[in-house]
Parts: C-alpha cells; structure tokens; sequence
C-alpha cells in the first residue's frame, strides 16, 4: 500500500507539472517564465517571508490557513467527482470535420489538466495541513527564532550541534509550509483562469 502511495503520488506531482506547462491544444511551454514560474515564485515567497517570521506562526494564522485548506480540500474533491464526466466525453471522430477533432482534443486535454492539477493540489493542501498541525502539537520547537542563538566555532558541544539541527529542521518546515502555500494559490489561479479559457471556447462552439 505505501509503496503505491509514494508511485500514486509521483506520478500526479509528474502529470501536474506536464500539464501545467501545457495549453489546453497540447502545446508544451517552452520559455524559461513558463517553465519555472511558479517555483521561482514559490521560493522567493518563503525566503522573504521567513525573515519576519522568527517565531514561526502565529496561531491566528495557523488557524485561519487550516479553516481555509480545510474547505479547498472540499472543493476540489468536490470539483473532480463533478468533472469525471462532464469535462470530456470519447465521442466516434471517424468521420468528424478538423475543427471538430480540434475541439474533442482540447476538451481532452483539459480534463487532464483539470484532474492532475486539482489532484495535486488535494495532496499539497493535505501536506500543508499536516505541517501545520505540527506547530500546533509542538508550539515552543515551533517558535524557536534562529537570531536568538550564537553558534561559537571554538568551543562546539553536542548540545550546539542538537541546537543547530532542530533550527534547521524548523525552518525548514516553515519553508514547506509557505512554498506549498504559494504553489496552492498559484495552482488555483492557474487552473481557474484555464477554466474560463475552455469554457470560453465551449461558448463559442455552441454560438457557431
């Protein structure tokens, strides 16, 4: 079971970035911007909000975040029972005119877009929700603020080199929890305004 977990849950994170970097004709992205958009975003955000978050965070926002997660998880699973059928339905294309084609091609590939993408942000939102839980159970490793050390070369002791992992482990949970934070937002965005674009096209098709 775990093993098909760990495959299950690469493979969407693998199909997500694919058709992330896709348009709904099947279209890869090939410039730097679209390729790695929302990474350099995702890392730049944490990085310059962990130097004013030196306690970590506060409760109010941990939280907030996880009301909010709480209720995106439900949408989007919500949102991908709805879409199983109606996005895209295989239809006989043997004797269909070009347009036609074109049509069931990007209704195919925005049901993929959907799925993985949505899917993938379930699986980043529960993460998130699970670090965040963390701080909860652990509220003064939490809140540990690195500036409060001083980390004297001279005379290391195992309790400097302990000292020093549990900030590192720290941070780097924080790190995580903004990083998926942003990709979470970026995601939903991402996958709203295609949405619109394909139900723009649908509209179209039906006014022709």
């Amino acid at each position: 079971m775990s093993l098909n977990l760990i495959k299950y849950t690469k493979l969407l994170r693998k199909k997500a970035v694919e058709y992330e970097q896709k348009d709904i004709n099947g279209n890869a992205s090939i410039g730097f911007r679209e390729k790695y958009a929302r990474k350099l975003i995702s890392f730049l955000v944490p990085v310059v909000l962990l130097l004013f978050l030196k306690k970590g965070f506060p409760e109010i926002f941990i939280s907030y975040v996880s009301t909010i997660l709480s209720i995106f998880i439900g949408l989007f699973i919500t949102a991908l029972i709805f879409s199983f059928d109606k996005f895209y339905k295989k239809k006989d294309l043997s004797k269909a005119s070009s347009q036609e084609k074109l049509i069931d091609v990007q209704s195919f590939n925005f049901s993929k877009q959907f799925s993985f993408i949505t899917g993938y942000n379930i699986v980043l939102s529960i993460l998130t929700l699970v670090l965040l839980s963390l701080n909860t159970l652990f509220p003064e490793i939490s809140s540990i603020n690195a500036f409060d050390y001083e980390l004297n070369f001279e005379e290391i002791q195992i309790q400097e080199i302990f000292n020093f992992i549990q900030i590192l482990v720290v941070y780097a949970l924080r790190f995580l929890v903004l990083y998926w934070l942003t990709s979470i937002i970026y995601l939903t965005l991402f996958i709203i305004s295609s949405m619109v674009n394909y139900m723009s096209l649908k509209i179209d098709e039906i006014g022709e």
